[in-house]
């Protein structure tokens, strides 16, 4: 469909981070086990407790982005809460259970606050209204009080009636471009009957993506100009992605800018979504063709090759309903690095996934948790934490690193690594050993090597043995290359620098140092030895004249047998009265 759009802010896409490292979407099926253990082998997960219980059905946790150190979090009955860092506050920050009817898979379903909340107070929740539509509405904070949200300033910006009581979504999430994605599920009934996942004229089951800062014409919002469908008869301006059962929390990594969505399967299996932050949208995830990566209701031939499968699924042995999580990005846990995390919402399994060498992402168990896993949510310092749903002794629980627990490491030799000095306007180069000392199946550096100092030293791509060729290297167990460092600088001096190695393991930092120095400045010679050389040859030599008879071999096995050496760089310089003998180079007087 077809608007006018007027009076906007347009964030080009650009804005969203380039992907760091190249993955392939190959579905894992995990069926009675996991196939086979990922990169986080040895990891196990604590569930700290920040909130040990009290809450009523918790279902988001939310960091509002303005230094404060808050957490947020809204229950599914309406009311929004802060956790102030010490205590549970309490007065609600909103309480809008007038408005909504709950419980189910309705209610107070989805909280996000604006990238510029601490500046403009603007927070968006979605809901489901007392006659069962599913609303997105803006609201703002008091001015007189931060802990407080003003509930006269709500401003619907978008309301899709649903047609049955389940599926609804009602997730909200800002992306790394400033745009409002919401998702919403497919309208609810068994297998889709409407088969609103796979209709783009209809919101239903898809991911929206809107501009809250513009206003297009009878609307509260404005489309994005690239959303896929803009200008498309055959579908809505809002929708970004389609093809969805009921998504039930997304995320994007705020390191990559990927986009992770748990989907909620219908009677055999659930599945995590993937949209890399190079995607321009319009991805088809299946549903109701496909539900993961099988045809829906069995038989074949559902895909045409335009869907988009899952990265991960698993059957219903192992749960029941996905709960979409979030790549671990903080410093905390360096082990977790990487990491996406997920849960399933009826079994309270927590599993842990990176993608391996080959692209497929591949899951282990970290935490098996006694009650029901509703969301995760992610601080302002990247670290995660889990709710546990219950009707009237919710909690909130932050998830660490078990005490003892391994994970993957990485080594290098040698370290620290001394380039040979090179002089100005040449290059020197030296070889670092990298290997994967984990004992589990597969690889690390998923994120890439980094050097402090790029303006002297290099990773040469050319150099090395594979995958080191790479800045972002994948070794499986036990295996290791060497990477090729360069180094040249413009001006004569000594120099240090940091190669830092990260990825799915502790990060590693190589000290590397190196010198340059001035080429020397060669006077008129005579060659005393009947063989002669040449001033390109002379070149290589280093001699500095003070007084006297001066002798100067270029470098070889030099074995002298009276009087003082001094070493520089490429050549030596004798002292008067010195005598020796050359093995290799032909010896030289100079006047």
């Amino acid at each position: 469909m077809t608007v006018t759009h007027t009076h906007r802010r347009h964030r080009p896409t650009a804005t969203r981070a380039p992907r760091l490292a190249s993955v392939g979407l190959v579905a894992l099926a995990m069926t009675g086990v996991l196939a086979r253990q990922a990169d986080c082998q040895g990891l196990a997960l604590d569930l700290e407790p920040l909130i040990p219980g009290g809450l009523a059905r918790p279902v988001v946790i939310a960091d509002a982005g303005d230094g404060s150190g808050r957490l947020f979090i809204a229950q599914q009955t309406g009311e929004i809460l802060i956790w102030d860092g010490a205590e549970l506050l309490p007065t609600p920050f909103l309480d809008v259970g007038a408005l909504i009817i709950c419980c189910g898979e309705r209610g107070l379903l989805g909280l996000a606050f604006h990238p510029d909340f601490d500046t403009n107070g603007e927070f968006f929740i979605n809901y489901t209204r007392l006659d069962g539509a599913s609303v997105v509405a803006r609201y703002a904070v008091s001015a007189g009080d931060p802990d407080q949200a003003d509930p006269a300033s709500a401003v619907v910006l978008l309301t899709v009636p649903q047609p049955r009581t389940n599926h609804n979504g009602g997730h909200l999430v800002f992306g790394p471009d400033g745009y409002l994605y919401v998702g919403l599920g497919d309208g609810g009934g068994a297998g889709d009957p409407e088969s609103n996942g796979q209709n783009p004229g209809t919101l239903l089951g898809s991911l929206l993506r809107i501009d809250v800062d513009g206003t297009d014409p009878g609307l509260e919002y404005a489309v994005p100009l690239d959303n896929p469908f803009v200008g498309d008869p055959d579908g809505r301006d809002e929708i970004w992605a389609w093809g969805l059962r009921t998504p039930w929390r997304c995320s994007f990594d705020r390191l990559t800018g990927d986009l992770f969505i748990g989907d909620v399967g219908q009677a055999e299996v659930e599945e995590i979504d993937f949209q890399p932050a190079t995607s321009t949208g319009g991805e088809n995830y299946g549903w109701n063709l496909m539900e993961g990566s099988t045809c829906y209701g069995g038989g074949t031939g559902c895909n045409d090759g335009t869907l988009v499968l899952p990265i991960l699924e698993y059957i219903h042995d192992l749960g029941r309903s996905v709960t979409g999580g979030y790549r671990y990005r903080g410093t905390d846990f360096p082990q977790l690095q990487g990491v996406y995390l997920y849960a399933d919402y009826s079994y309270g399994t927590i599993w842990g996934t990176v993608p391996r060498c080959d692209g497929a992402w591949e899951s282990q168990v970290l935490a098996e948790a006694p009650y029901l896993l509703s969301t995760f949510g992610e601080d302002a310092a990247g670290e995660l934490y889990i709710a546990g749903y219950s009707s009237s002794n919710g909690s909130i629980h932050r998830l660490v690193v078990a005490a003892g627990a391994g994970g993957p490491s990485i080594g290098v030799d040698p370290t620290p690594l001394e380039l040979p000095p090179a002089r100005v306007g040449d290059t020197a180069s030296a070889e670092l050993l990298i290997s994967n000392l984990n004992a589990g199946p597969e690889a690390l550096l998923t994120t890439g090597m980094a050097l402090v100092d790029t303006t002297r030293f290099a990773i040469n791509p050319d150099g090395g043995s594979a995958p080191c060729g790479s800045v972002t290297p994948c070794l499986g167990p036990g295996e290791n290359c060497t990477v090729e460092i360069t180094f040249s600088s413009p001006t004569p001096d000594s120099y240090a620098t940091l190669l830092t190695l990260t990825g799915n393991s502790p990060p590693v930092a190589v000290p590397m140092t190196a010198a340059s120095y001035e080429p020397c400045t060669l006077q008129p010679h005579r060659t005393v030895a009947p063989d002669t050389v040449s001033d390109a040859r002379l070149e290589q030599a280093c001699l500095t004249v003070t007084a006297g008879p001066y002798a100067i071999v270029t470098p070889g096995d030099v074995t002298f047998l009276a009087g003082e050496l001094i070493v520089l760089r490429n050549g030596f310089s004798v002292g008067s009265g010195a005598t020796f003998s050359a093995a290799i180079d032909p010896l030289l007087a100079l006047p």
